[in-house]
C-alpha cells in the first residue's frame, strides 16, 4: 500500500523555524522518491483552508492510496490543520502527520516525538497505520463557538501570558525569558475571577480563580509539566485551577512544579480529570486554545475528547 503526502509548511512558525525544517525535509522525501504536494500557509487560517481542500480533494478521489496531512509548523499550525479537516465529515477521515516546528512544541513533547527534523520524518514515513489520538472539543455557548484543539484551553493567567507572549512578537528571540517577563506582567494583570466547575455530580465554585486550564497532555507553556498524569492515550481530559494566591504561594508553586508535579498536591492546587467538563465564568477575562487567542470575554464553556487518527510511530526513538 503506498503513501502520498499532502505538505502544509507554515515558514514562519517559531520565527522561522517552520522554513528551516522544511529545508531539511523536502530533500529527504525526494531522496526516498515519496509522493507529495505541499502548499505554504500564508496567513492567519490559511491552513484550515488548506486542510479542507485536502480533505476533500482526498475524499473525491478513487486511487487506492492513502493519503496523509502532513503538517510542519508549531502547536497552532496543528490546530488551524485539525479544524480544517474537521470540516470534511467523513466515516474515513484523512490521518494527520506532523513535524515541529514551533517555538513551544508541546503537542510533540506530550506525545514523544523526535525533535530532529529527520527522525521526526523518519517516524511518519515508517508508520503503517493510523493511530487513534485524543484530541479535546470546546464548545462555547455564548458566543455558539466550537472548535477543536490538540494541548489545552485556559481562562485567566496562562491566556493571558499567550495574549502577551503573541503581541510581543520576541518569542523566537528570547524564549523562556520573554515568556517568565510576560508571565511576570500577566500575573500583575490577572485579578481573581468567579469560576464554576462542573464535574460529574461535583460543582465547585472558586470566588477568586487565578489559573483554569483543562489540557490533553502534560505540558504547557513550551514544556511546562502542568498535568504531570494527563495523557494524549486515553479519553480524559485534566483541569487545574489555582485560585489567587501570594506572590510568595505562586513561588512556592513554581518551585513544586520544576520538582516534578508536587504542585498538585498544594491546598492552593485543585485538580480534576474527567471525559466531560464545564466550566463557567462570569467575568470577562482573556482565553487561549492551543496557545491562540481566543478572545476575552465571558465563558460557558463545555469540554470533551474524541480521538482522531494520526500517522506518526513514536517507538522509533529520538537519540539526542
Amino acid at each position: 500500500m503506498t503513501t502520498e503526502y499532502d505538505i502544509i509548511i507554515n515558514e514562519l512558525a517559531g520565527s522561522g523555524q517552520g522554513k528551516t525544517v522544511w529545508e531539511i525535509v523536502k530533500p529527504l522525501l525526494e531522496q526516498r522518491q515519496i509522493v507529495f504536494e505541499s502548499r505554504v500557509s500564508e496567513y492567519a487560517g490559511h491552513t484550515t483552508r488548506l486542510a479542507t481542500r485536502f480533505a476533500e480533494a482526498r475524499r473525491q478521489s478513487t486511487k487506492n492510496i492513502t493519503t496523509v496531512l502532513l503538517v510542519i509548523g508549531g502547536d497552532g499550525t496543528l490546530n488551524e490543520a485539525l479544524n480544517g479537516l474537521m470540516q470534511v465529515p467523513s466515516n474515513d477521515p484523512m490521518p494527520l502527520a506532523y513535524i515541529p516546528a514551533g517555538s513551544g512544541n508541546d503537542f510533540a513533547r506530550g506525545l514523544g516525538m523526535a525533535t530532529d527534523p529527520a527522525i521526526a520524518l523518519a517516524q511518519i514515513l515508517n508508520n503503517m497505520r493510523a493511530r487513534p489520538l485524543s484530541i479535546g472539543y470546546y464548545h462555547e455557548t455564548l458566543k455558539n463557538d466550537h472548535r477543536y484543539f490538540v494541548n489545552n484551553v485556559g481562562i485567566g493567567f496562562d491566556a493571558q501570558i499567550v495574549d502577551d507572549t503573541n503581541r510581543s512578537k520576541k518569542k523566537g528571540k528570547l524564549g523562556h525569558w520573554a515568556y517568565l517577563s510576560n508571565a511576570l506582567k500577566a500575573y500583575s494583570q490577572q485579578e481573581g475571577y468567579p469560576l464554576t466547575v462542573h464535574v460529574g455530580r461535583e460543582r465547585d465554585q472558586y470566588r477568586h480563580a487565578f489559573l483554569c486550564t483543562a489540557s490533553n497532555h502534560p505540558y504547557f507553556g513550551g514544556g511546562v509539566k502542568i498535568l504531570p498524569q494527563a495523557n494524549i492515550h486515553d479519553h480524559q481530559l485534566e483541569l487545574i485551577v489555582i485560585e489567587e494566591p501570594h506572590w510568595w504561594i505562586i513561588l512556592w508553586l513554581f518551585l513544586l512544579l520544576l520538582m516534578g508535579g508536587r504542585h498538585l498536591n498544594s491546598r492552593f492546587v485543585h485538580h480534576y480529570r474527567s471525559d466531560k467538563l464545564h466550566l463557567l465564568v462570569n467575568s470577562v477575562e482573556v482565553g487561549q486554545m492551543d496557545g491562540q487567542t481566543i478572545g476575552n470575554r465571558n465563558y460557558d464553556l463545555y469540554l470533551s475528547t474524541q480521538t482522531y487518527p494520526f500517522w506518526i510511530d513514536t517507538s522509533i526513538h529520538d537519540h539526542h
